[in-house]
């Protein structure tokens, strides 16, 4: 799935790939609160089938668009999931992962994809499919985690925390 690939593919480019600084307390309770929201999502991907069969048919969806759009979405996730392949080397030093992260290639594929994003971003067809996912996998994940709101609600507060340089 194009969508899950370009989750992972942001995680892997996040700091810690990076080899930034040790994580303080704000950051520790915002890896814990994504892992709980993950498990919730994965339980609800789990026991709703359903959600896979909509998210697989959103994705066909939004791939069609971005090629009637002009774009090669298959093209562009081929270069990043490579890229990802090659970061997973754990015998990699902070440099070597840092040029495969800021090769032409790599760049080239990130703004592709930001730029396809966009122009199928406001199709009324796309923004449907994907309200009606969301809607029904948060519906699921509160099954599975009645938290589900709180800790969704406690991310934003971190990430606004950490905007304001509230380390």
């Amino acid at each position: 799935m194009a969508v899950l690939a370009v989750t992972v593919f942001a995680l892997v480019f996040s700091g810690a790939a990076l080899g930034q600084q040790q994580p303080g307390p704000l950051e520790r309770e915002y890896v814990e609160l994504q892992q709980r929201l993950a498990q919730a999502q994965h339980a609800a991907m789990e026991n709703n089938p359903e959600l896979l069969d909509q998210a697989e048919a959103m994705e066909e969806l939004v791939t069609q668009k971005m090629r009637d759009a002009g774009y090669d979405p298959g093209g562009i996730m081929e270069t990043l999931l490579a890229a990802q392949g090659r970061l997973q080397d754990e015998h990699l030093t902070d440099a070597q992962r840092r040029e495969i992260v800021e090769s032409p290639e790599v760049m080239e594929a990130q703004r592709e994809l930001r730029a396809a994003q966009e122009a199928v971003a406001q199709d009324p067809e796309v923004v449907a499919a994907q309200q009606a996912y969301e809607d029904d996998l948060l519906e699921a994940m509160r099954r599975e985690e009645p938290e589900v709101d709180r800790i969704i609600e406690r991310l934003q507060q971190i990430q606004q925390e950490a905007q304001r340089g509230g380390r």
